[in-house]
């Protein structure tokens, strides 16, 4: 028993002496810990220049940093991002619009982990990336031209300072001063996708009366001579307002100078509401505190009034009276004042009507003459000269003053047996002192005349200074108005309504009534002027 535990004592020991042998691990050594030495830094912000002190706008800078005995480069850029640059080489982007200070942060990393760290300053701006659908509506990728919205409801309008629509007031067509509609605004975009805004505002702006000293001028709402002149580099940038993605774009920009783009407030930043491909509606603080908007629209190219051969013409190229062969007259003041309360008497007096250097002048005067306040003329080709279809061409200066209202227009050659609206009544040109520079056309057919006529209009610039050419393109689909072969009307003919057959001219001049509205008490006289009428088939 003892010799077999003894053997079993030394089998263990020997056991357990190979087992240790073999269970020793190897030892290794890393070397000298030894931290980078020699650590450089430089941070190039791109596009840098006399201009641009903070860069280009692209946010890009370029890193470079160098260490003796550096495995690796770990760099903080500052605005929260950290990154392993081997190479110490790097261009990085910075997003955040507008212009800030970055502290860059390198830390060189050698052996066993130690690193050397060295930090540098850096300002950085960083233009504002206008979002892509932004720049195609506004700019078209090239260059787009806008106007007031004119014929809008609410295409200018104003609300408390937290408003996004405007709920204090909101304009009815057309019913702002002129020189608001006259005003082009175009965007160009470059291969940058910068914006650059010119406006065309004819000399004069439109402004609110809170802001004109903002201006350096002084009084109420209205037009005001301000230049508009040169390019302006915009400057885009999230909105700063409390607007949310349900009410805005979310997208503002600053238009440097004077700041204004089409409805002078006193402010230079706007907020897009809303834009598409054709409508844009803009949102700034003006100078009185309150939330501003205007409603603009795509200008529509230049529609020219078909080409087409001259039918007749009547060039008032003979001094005196109206040529009879061509003209009648249409004397005294009618039923009611001609169906429509008029307060003139027509006469054919040399006072009244003349031609005289190649123009047709009706002339209104405030006299006592007949029982009536006013005198006027009026003149018709009724059995002399009358058509269906062709374009219509009449160039003509208006008459000031308020009560006035001058016509060009026509009436079915069968009125004397169908009666009217029956017969038809194309108005190619209505105008009226009370709302000067605005111009009507309008159709009147059973179930739509006087009042309900089916009608459109559109605002000019000059009306009583100035020849305009005002214009009718009337065929069997369409009936067309311009003026200055600019489209701004278009009514849809059928072969049930009346306008498919002969029609005369009316020229003429009446004073007050249910159009022509409140007689200024201290109108005078004033004359309409025609230089020709021309008919093309």
């Amino acid at each position: 028993m003892i010799t077999n535990n003894i053997k079993s004592f030394v089998l263990i020991l020997c056991a357990s002496a190979m087992c240790f042998s073999a269970c020793k691990q190897a030892e290794y050594a890393f070397g000298d810990i030894v931290a980078p030495s020699n650590l450089t830094l430089t941070a190039v912000v791109q596009g840098v220049d006399a201009n641009n002190p903070n860069g280009n706008g692209s946010g890009n800078v370029v890193i470079s940093t160098l260490a003796d005995k550096a495995l690796t480069y770990k760099v903080d850029f500052g605005d929260g991002t950290t990154q392993m640059v081997p190479s110490g080489k790097i261009t990085y982007k910075y997003s955040l619009p507008g212009t800030k200070d970055y502290t860059v942060t390198v830390s060189a990393v050698g052996t066993g982990g130690a690193a050397s760290t060295l930090s540098k300053k850096v300002k950085v701006f960083v233009a504002f990336e206008v979002p892509t659908d932004i720049l195609t509506a506004l700019t078209n990728n090239a260059s787009k031209v806008w106007v007031n919205d004119k014929d809008a409801a609410g295409h200018v309008g104003v609300g408390p300072v937290d408003a996004f629509s405007p709920i204090w007031y909101a304009a009815d067509p057309n019913s702002r001063p002129a020189c608001l509609y006259d005003d082009e605004i175009t965007f160009t975009k470059d291969a940058n996708n910068n914006v650059a805004m010119t406006v065309d505002n004819k000399g004069q702006s439109s402004l609110i009366g809170a802001a004109t000293s903002y201006y350096g001028l002084a009084g109420g709402d209205g037009c005001y001579d301000i230049s508009t002149t040169g390019a302006k580099n915009l400057i885009f940038s999230g909105a700063t307002s409390a607007s949310t993605a349900a009410n805005s774009t979310r997208v503002q920009f600053t238009v440097p100078g004077n700041g204004i783009v089409n409805f002078a407030t006193g402010s230079n930043t706007y907020e897009i509401l809303a834009l598409s491909a054709n409508s844009m509606t803009l949102r700034t603080i003006g100078a009185d505190g309150n939330a501003w908007f205007t409603k603009l629209k795509v200008k529509q190219a230049e529609e020219p009034v078909t080409e087409k051969k001259l039918f007749w013409s009547e060039e008032f190229d003979k001094d005196g009276a109206p040529n009879p062969a061509v003209w009648g007259y249409d004397l005294g003041n009618g039923d009611n004042g001609w169906g429509n309360a008029e307060k003139q008497f027509y006469t054919n007096r040399t006072e009244n009507i003349q031609v005289k250097d190649g123009i047709l002048k009706i002339t209104a005067q405030k006299e006592n003459y007949s029982g009536f306040a006013y005198t006027s003329s009026r003149i018709q080709t009724m059995n002399k000269f009358s058509f269906t279809y062709g374009r219509v061409d009449i160039r003509a200066k208006l008459p000031t003053g308020g009560g006035t209202w001058p016509a060009l227009w026509m009436l079915g050659s069968n009125i004397q047996t169908v009666g009217w609206p029956a017969c038809g009544e194309i108005d190619i040109m209505e105008y009226k002192g009370n709302e000067p520079n605005k111009i009507y056309g309008t159709m009147h057919h059973p179930n739509h005349s006087g009042g309900n006529g089916d009608s459109g209009n559109t605002t000019i610039t000059n009306a009583s200074t100035e020849f305009h050419i005002y214009s009718v393109d009337w065929s069997a689909s369409t009936i067309k108005m311009y003026v200055d072969n600019k489209l701004y009307y278009t009514f849809t003919n059928t072969n049930s309504l009346p306008f498919n057959k002969d029609f005369f001219f009316i020229i003429n001049f009446a004073m007050g009534g249910t159009f022509g509205g409140a007689i200024d008490p201290n109108f005078v006289s004033s004359t309409f002027e025609v230089d020709y009428i021309r008919v093309f088939k």
